[in-house]
């Protein structure tokens, strides 16, 4: 099976999060090809049943939103769907990315979760924003309560917000490509 993406391949994504984490690491690494994903799991239980869903504003919603409802399903927990709202965009060749308003991530949320969910899971499905200018300390944070966090990885493979929840998340943490 290909597990190459646009963005990273799940090989890559893997060597990139062990170099992260080190030799001395309590953490395990499990890898799902079919979902594209790279599983971080701490030796000690998740703090939570929740499974959160971290939705950006990039290609990988998508991604996310599957690999999480599959993932609520097999854990029979419920799923919600957060975004960090950092007050800040940016831009691309003169294009704006991101939501500007917390209402502009709010219906980033509302069309993730039309696009990606039955209207069955859509009605069973919470949605946070959350306000913080550091979007892996409110994610860290969430985490703290959940059983599974799975956030899109960055196409470097690791951005700086994967970056600083590897091996610093309470539950465990998916990264899918």
């Amino acid at each position: 099976m290909d597990t190459t993406t646009a963005h990273t391949s799940v090989d890559e994504l893997t060597a990139a999060i062990r170099t992260r984490l080190g030799p001395e690491t309590h953490w395990r690494l499990h890898t799902h090809p079919d979902g594209n994903a790279v599983e971080l799991i701490p030796d000690t239980p998740p703090p939570g049943d929740v499974v959160l869903a971290a939705i950006t504003g990039d290609t990988r919603v998508g991604a996310v939103v599957s690999y999480a409802r599959a993932r609520a399903a097999e854990l029979h927990a419920p799923l919600r769907l957060v975004h960090v709202w950092t007050g800040h965009c940016w831009e691309i060749d003169a294009y704006r990315m991101g939501p500007e308003t917390p209402a502009q991530a709010d219906l980033m949320l509302a069309t993730a979760m039309r696009e990606g969910l039955t209207p069955t899971e859509t009605a069973a499905t919470e949605r946070q924003i959350l306000h913080d200018d550091d979007a892996g300390a409110a994610l860290r944070a969430l985490a703290d309560h959940a059983a599974l966090l799975v956030v899109g990885a960055a196409a470097g493979p690791v951005g700086d917000t994967t970056g600083s929840l590897i091996g610093h998340t309470a539950c465990p943490l998916a990264l899918v490509t």
